[in-house]
């Protein structure tokens, strides 16, 4: 197992978070869990989405055909003409088994809405890891789609606020004399999502590097830093 895959980890947290992750896969990806804090943060952040898309679907009673075809195929009801090898179903099990019918339904209520998710969520890979030299824990992990269309920044131990100050994020162009180009302030805490424009996406094309400056609370009042730059990082390879 490549433990340093990006898109690895981001697939394994997600089955995992469903539920399809199962048997010795899922203990050995409990075991990496406890052990890596970015794997942790994966998963918690797949948890913080499959919630939020699980509090948004309607409920719906499903119908006598429907839940009759569940307790068929989970062994709560016998076919007519035939002969039970065990005593009759009582009414506390077969509530127990309606719940598990529910609970099963809702799976593959939140599956398909996963598959949906995915479908217009491009998988994102680390751009950079922005870490200062006295930290154990990064303060920031940025990540990308393939495009470099969509960008990700989640906070990490290293993220220490600073009152009535904001963290913002800039590509340093390559190309000589030209001026950093900011893609956005980073969070605090947690983590956001942006669109880039397309010269954001262009600067960040022509840059091996980002820089991360305090500037005054909601960003530079120009198009340039003006406090101090805190973080230069190197902008990963990408395949």
């Amino acid at each position: 197992m490549k433990h340093d895959d990006p898109k690895l980890i981001d697939s394994l947290a997600a089955e995992y978070v469903l539920g399809t992750l199962s048997g010795r896969a899922r203990k050995r990806f409990e075991r990496w869990r406890a052990r890596e804090w970015h794997v942790e943060r994966r998963v918690q952040a797949w948890e913080e989405r499959l919630v939020g898309l699980a509090l948004r679907l309607s409920p719906m009673r499903p119908s006598p055909h429907v839940w009759s075809q569940i307790e068929k195929r989970i062994g709560a009801t016998a076919a007519p003409g035939t002969t039970p090898d065990r005593a009759p179903v009582d009414g506390r099990r077969i509530s127990t088994l309606r719940a598990l019918a529910a609970s099963i339904a809702i799976f593959v209520v939140l599956v398909g809405g996963f598959a949906a998710w995915r479908a217009t969520h491009p998988a994102m890979t680390v751009l950079a890891a922005i870490t200062s030299p006295n930290e154990v824990q990064p303060a920031w992990i940025i990540s990308a789609d393939a495009d470099l269309r969509r960008l990700r920044a989640v906070a990490g131990g290293g993220a220490r606020p600073q009152q009535g100050k904001s963290f913002e994020l800039w590509a340093l162009p390559d190309r000589e004399g030209a001026a950093p180009v900011s893609l956005g302030l980073m969070p605090d805490s947690g983590q956001l999502e942006r669109e880039l424009t397309d010269a954001q996406r262009a600067a960040l094309l022509g840059s091996s590097k980002v820089a991360i400056s305090l500037e005054p609370l909601g960003g530079s009042p120009t198009s340039a830093p003006t406090g101090p730059v805190l973080f230069v990082a190197d902008k990963a390879r990408r395949a």
